[in-house]
This record gives structure tokens, sequence and C-alpha cells, in this order.
């Protein structure tokens, strides 16, 4: 337990614990940090392969900061639902915690994560060296959405979290993806062995494969698609997927089943992919003309994932702007309303 005194306190500073994720050995690693604000100096660091910092390694961790400061701060901010919850309860209660979400915090994290990247692999850190300053805000957001949290429900529906499913192999998708996209289908085909390799066939595996060869042989494609669902039939991404194929094929009523079930099937904490689904049935109701269900729809998608301009202009051109569209339909509500910049008149 760690011993305080009153007088050790600040009046004004906080300190706020985050973390990174990284690979150590081929394994998923966490990297906790523990920066002085307003300053934005770093006092402390630790790194832990397990979930979160025990009691014991918190202790040592904020030890270190206390040390090099001479005093306790006012407050310790962390990010809410982190692992380290159950060592924080305990603290003792003189030490005031207060849990923030990510997004709150986003702004002071983001130019550790862009420097960490520099020097260790990780999902988020790959995504900041690759930002672009001329990227509206917006884009950037929804691309960071876009990568779960290392203990969120992993996005395969396996009931795993991140960390111990698909973020290990999260290097391989990448790859994979990228070399399909740009035509080099051995070298895609590649990273998929080296994936199976690390944690076998899984259903996320067999639906990257899949996804591989949707660029280079329909046939092909649509075989491994089937073998996928046929092995795991509520993979979400499979049936988004297959969803797409339909749709594309103009087979619209088959195309939503296979959305609905992406979306019973998608961890409810996964904004970025329901948001994606949600966005994509919308549009096949539109071409229904059951303007009724595709409002709905982007509504929805756009409560999940409100920096998603495609889906503000989804809104606002088919439905709350459109004519053809019963005039009832084309109400905006005020919950709505708050999601844009500017107000539709």
């Amino acid at each position: 337990m760690i011993k305080l005194q009153y007088q050790d306190f600040s009046p004004n500073d906080s300190w706020l614990i985050f973390r990174l994720d990284t690979q150590v050995a081929d394994k998923s690693a966490d990297v906790y940090m523990l920066m002085e604000l307003p300053c934005g100096e770093l006092l402390s660091s630790a790194v832990t392969i397990d979930e979160g910092l025990t009691p014991d390694k918190l202790q040592d961790f904020l030890q270190k900061a206390y040390a090099k400061k001479g005093y306790w701060p006012k407050k310790v901010i962390v990010l809410k639902n982190d692992p380290i919850e159950n060592s924080l309860k305990e603290l003792p209660p003189q030490l005031k915690i207060e849990p923030h979400p990510a997004s709150a915090l986003e702004d002071l994290i983001a130019p550790v994560k862009e420097s960490f990247g520099k020097f260790c692999f990780s999902p988020s850190s790959l995504f900041y060296s690759h930002a672009k300053d001329d990227v509206e805000s917006d884009e950037l957001e929804s691309a960071r959405q876009s990568i779960p949290d290392a203990y969120a429900p992993c996005p395969c529906a396996s009931g795993k979290k991140y960390k111990f499913c698909c973020k290990p192999i999260f290097r391989e998708i990448i790859g994979a993806m990228t070399k399909a996209e740009n035509g080099r289908k051995s070298e895609a085909l590649q990273f998929i062995q080296n994936a199976k390799e690390r944690v076998g066939e899984t259903a996320e595996v067999l639906c990257r494969e899949a996804i591989v060869h949707s660029f280079f042989d329909e046939v092909e494609f649509d075989r491994l698609l089937n073998h996928c669902l046929d092995r795991f039939p509520n993979h979400p991404r499979a049936n988004y997927i297959k969803g797409l194929n339909f749709r594309k094929k103009g087979r619209f009523l088959e195309a939503i089943t296979f959305y609905k079930k992406a979306i019973d099937n998608y961890p409810k904490t996964d904004r970025f992919h329901l948001n994606e689904v949600y966005n994509n049935i919308g549009t096949v109701y539109y071409e229904l003309k059951n303007y009724k269900e595709a409002k709905e729809s982007w509504e929805r998608a756009l409560f999940l994932l409100p920096s998603d301009r495609m889906v503000k202009e989804n809104l606002l051109e088919c439905i709350y702007m459109n004519p053809s569209v019963p005039k009832k339909l084309r109400e905006m509500s005020p919950m709505v309303a708050k999601l844009f910049k500017k107000k539709i008149t």
C-alpha cells in the first residue's frame, strides 16, 4: 500500500495514466505511461504482457513518478474501462481517481503515440505515423475508430478480447490487404500464410484470404467466402462481405439478410464496423425505395460514428432534402441535428 501524507499533495497538478500497445517477442504487450498535466512531462513507464498492471506493479509505477516529483498530484486521470481499474481500487482514498473516455484525452495522447510509433510497432502508432496533415479531422476520427482497443471484444465475434485474438496478426492482415489492393497477389497470400502459421485457420484469416482473392479471381473468392461461412456462420465480417457481394449483383433482399446477420454478431462496442454495415444496409433500403428503413439505418450509423461524412451526405441528399421522400420522413430530429455542423433549412 502506498503511504501518503497530506502535505505531499500538489494543489494543482494532475497525472494522466494511459496505455499504448506493442509487440514483445511476438507477444502482444502494453506500455503504460504516466504524464504530468498540464506540462506534459512523462514521469514513469512500465511494460506488461498480461492484463494491465497488478497492484504491486502499479505501486512501483506510481512511486517512480513520486520519487521524480517529490509529491502526489491532486488527482490521477485514467482511461475508462482500462484493465488497471481493479488495481486502482487498491490505492488509498486520498488519491482521487478520475476515469475519462479515451476520446476526451486523444489530443493529449496523440503526440506520444506518433513518437512511440517511430520506435515500436503497434496498430495505433502505425495509424499516427501515416496520418497526413491535410486529412480532415472527421476522416482521422473514423480511422482511429477502425482500430479496436486491445481489451475490447474482438471484431471477429470470437468472444475473446482483441489482444488475445486477432491483434497478434494485425501486421499480417494489413500486409495482405495492402498487397492485394496493389495487385501483388503472391505477396498478399504469403501474409495470409504467415497469419495461418501464427494463429491457425481462424474465421478472420479465412475471411481475409477470400478478400485477397476478390481482387484477382471471383470464382475462388466466392468459394473461399462460402467455406469461411460454412465453418464460421456467425463471423460478422464474412457476412458483411457476403452482403456486399449480393448488393453488387442486385440481389438486395439477400444482401439485407447478410447485413443483418453481421449487425447481430459484431460486438456492440464495435462502433466502426456497425456504422459501416448500417450505412450499407441503408443504401440498399434506399435503392428499394424503402425510405423509412433507409433513414433509420443511416441515423443509427451516424449515432455510432458522428464523424462519418458519407452518412451525413446520404441523409442530407437522399432523405432530408429529397422531395421524393414523404414530408414527414424528411424531418430531422433534434438529436440528429446536433450531429450536423450547420443547420439544414
